[in-house]
Parts: structure tokens; sequence; C-alpha cells
């Protein structure tokens, strides 16, 4: 049952409310009349109903579409961006529920709210009105996401609340924002081994490469054969046979399929483990000590520069921000705490007088930052050594295979010796009561002596 006046009240974001607690909605409703005169002309019968009936809901889904694809004439024209705004009404209500729903269901434990997510989401002001204005104010599709959602809705497929809930979950930046900032992963264990990556199959041992080998031969060939996209299931039991099949003549036995299952889900939790508490990984065999050697001379100032320019992106981006400016004065002096002083997140919060650990967190955003001084560094460096071997210009040549090989020469270097354990440090329940890796000392030097830019 959904109230029928989700269909004339707009929600829109609220950004005053993001200044005063977590317990604000975030979020203000906008009764649009005009929307709401003409549904009751549409359906006089269930119009003045309070809730409406699943099955009268799809209709009036479908009849709204119909509607708003609509536009051969002047009339039709009118009416087709009321039943727009009436279904994008209708979104707005489904992507707040989706954003609550998530922080219900993951936010205690990884330290968010619904307010981290709907300024993500919520982007409908109500004043684009047909695709066609969409197509000529933006090349992606996401600022306004209303339209993304329609332009993929099938009303004899699925109802427009879940269509909307599904595609919230799976927004880009919702998910990234989820990964990068709070550590969660909304992607199932199967999606995990499905794209596992060349790099990630070298942690594990023989037999779970071997696993992972059934495993993609069966579920990636069915996949392709369906032509199935999207969100992936959780094996068949016909498909978990299949896979035990072709491990037993490689000495690997399964007496159950419950047994491959577990442990496929083992894998998969694994690799997720290794995102912020990665598997230490020794440099290739074929790296040379001068190759080493030649990149530690120019790490530190690489790291130096990185910390530079993404604090004082940082900064700049908090001073500019509407719900954040008022504690951009504390974003250097709180990382001075944690660095400096090894203070924690809500020893920081009681310095400051901020609400509480979370929302330190989100505006720290430690491993968002850190992500982005890895990338800085990997990309300097990577300058260097292409420079160095006289590869950047355009007579150079560089075979795609001896690329891949620089480029995961680096990322394993750089984890090793410096973001392996810099990532420790912040994760969730650290361990460690002092700062005391080598990108700390790097941080502290520069929270000491030198400003933002």
């Amino acid at each position: 049952m959904v109230l029928s006046k989700n269909y004339w009240t707009l929600r829109k974001i609220d950004l005053a409310s993001y200044n005063v607690s977590a317990s604000q909605r975030g979020y203000q409703e906008e009764v649009l009349l005009p929307v709401q005169q003409q549904f009751q002309i549409w359906f006089p019968s269930i119009a003045e109903l309070k809730e409406l009936p699943s099955q009268d809901d799809r209709k009036i889904q479908a009849t709204l579409l119909s509607h708003f694809l609509s536009q051969n004439s002047v009339s039709s024209k009118q009416g087709s961006i009321t039943a727009g705004l009436s279904l994008r009404c209708y979104i707005s209500h489904a992507i707040v529920h989706a954003c609550h729903k998530l922080a219900q269901q993951f936010g205690d434990r990884y330290g968010f709210s619904h307010l981290d997510l709907l300024y993500l989401v919520l982007t409908d002001d109500g004043k684009i009105k047909s695709f066609e204005e969409v197509s000529e104010n933006s090349q992606s599709s996401y600022p306004y996401f209303w339209a993304h959602i329609l332009r993929k809705f099938n009303p004899n497929k699925a109802g427009l609340w879940n269509w909307t809930y599904l595609l919230t979950r799976r927004h880009p930046e919702l998910t990234r924002t989820l990964w990068v900032e709070f550590g969660l992963s909304l992607t199932t264990p199967w999606g995990k081994l499905n794209d596992i990556k060349r790099y990630q199959m070298e942690t594990l041992s023989p037999q779970e490469r071997d696993v992972v080998e059934a495993f993609h031969g069966v579920y990636r060939r069915d996949r392709r054969e369906n032509g199935a996209r999207g969100k992936c299931p959780e094996p068949s039991a016909s498909q978990l046979q299949e896979m035990r099949d072709r491990l037993f003549p490689r000495g690997i036995v399964y007496n159950y399929s419950e047994e491959l299952l577990d442990q496929l889900k083992t894998i998969a939790q694994f690799l997720q483990e290794q995102i912020f508490n990665p598997t230490e990984i020794s440099p290739p065999s074929n790296s040379s000590a001068m190759e080493l050697e030649f990149l530690d001379e120019n790490r530190d100032l690489a790291i130096i520069d990185a910390i530079e320019n993404v604090l004082s992106q940082r900064l700049h981006k908090l001073q500019k921000s509407a719900w954040y400016s008022e504690f951009s004065p504390h974003f250097l002096p709180s990382l001075r705490l944690i660095y400096c002083e090894n203070k924690s997140q809500s020893e920081v919060a009681q310095e400051f007088n901020i609400n509480n650990q979370s929302q330190v967190s989100r505006i720290l955003k430690l491993k968002q930052m850190l992500k982005q001084i890895r990338e800085q560094v990997m990309e300097k460096l990577l300058h260097i050594l292409l420079k160095k071997a006289n590869l950047n210009s355009s007579q150079g040549v560089l075979d795609a295979n001896a690329f891949d090989s620089l480029i995961e020469l680096l990322s394993r270097y750089l984890d090793e010796t410096v973001f392996i354990e810099a990532a420790k440090e912040i994760s969730t329940g650290r361990k460690y009561k002092k700062m005391t890796s080598f990108f700390s000392e790097k941080m502290r030097y520069y929270l000491k002596y030198s400003q933002p830019k």
C-alpha cells in the first residue's frame, strides 16, 4: 500500500537541515497543485483514497508513463509534462525510502546516516520538464536521476517503487560513496567473484584459484548465454554440481554442494577484506633493485605533493559546502589531533563540539582522502618512470603487457611500502594506539611545517 499523495508531493533536498542534527529529514515536501488537480481528473475514482492497493498503483504508473511519452500535440505536451512530474514525485518518495532503508540496514555498523546518501540521489528540483531538456542541460543522465529511472522503467516488468529502490542502490555515486568513505560494498559475493581482478587472483592459494576458475567456467558462461546483466544471484544447484564435476579431476573434492558454496563465500569475503586490510604482497621477482631504488628516491616528494593537493582541495570543498562550511576551520586542526596527537575521531568530536564521531568521519573522509592521495602518487611515479624510459612522448612505444606489468609493479610497491599500513591505521576499530606508519610520518611533516595552497 502506498499513499496517493506521493503522486503530487515532490520531495526535494533541504540542505539547511544538514546543519542541525542527524535526526533531521534532509528534505522538504512541495505540493504541486496542478499535478494534484490533473491526477484527480485522470483517476477520479481513486484520487481521494489515502492508500492505494498495489494493483491500482501499477495501473496508475502505466497510464502516467503513457501520457508522459506522448507529445503529439500542444495539449498532449502539457499532459506529458504533468504526467512526468507526477511520476517524479512518486520517484522522490521511493528514493528517500531507499536511503532510509540503507541507513537502517548498514548505518550503525558502517557509520553513516541517510543524510550521507540523500544529496547524491535526491536531485530533482522540479524545474527540468522533459527528456529533451535533460539532454540539453547535461551529457550525463545521473545529475537528473529521475530521467535515468524513467528511461529504463517498464511497468509490465516491475512497479516504479521497487524499480527506483533497485536503481538507487546501484547509483554510481551512491555506491562509490558507501565504498570509499564508509567501506561498505553492496555487491553480492557472486558479483565479487564474477568480477575478480588478476592481482586479486594472485593472492589466493592454488586450490582457491582452481575453485574460482571453475566458478567462472560455469557462472560466467551461463550469464553470457542468458544475456544476464546487473545483480549476480547465488549459483543454482545445477551450477554448483557442474563446478564440483570440474574440480574433481583436479583432486579437489566437495562431497556436498553446500561445502562448495561456503568455500565460494569465504573467498568472496577475503576479497572484500583485502581492500582496506590487504594481504602484504612482495614486488614481482622481475623488478630489479635499481627500479625500486629509483622509486624510493621519488616516492617521498610525490607523497608530500599529493598530500598538499588533496588536503587543499578537500579544504576548499568544505569551505564552499552548503552544509559543512562551518566545520572547515576544524579540518586541519582535526587532522593534527589524529596524526600528531594520536586522538580518536570521538575525541576530535569532543574537542570541537561536533555532534558525534560519524559527523567527524563525514567531514574528514579519511578513506577517500587516502585513496585520492594514492591515485596521485601512482600517477606521478608512473609519469616519472615513463619519462625515464623516454616513453611518454609521441615517439615512445610501450607494449600493452609491459604497461600492465609496470602498473602492477607500482601498485604493489606503493601498497607494501606505504598504503597497506596507512589503510589499517584509519580502518574502523583500528588496533593501533599510535599513527606510526610511513604515510603518517609524511602527514605529520606536512601538518606541522606546511600550509595548504
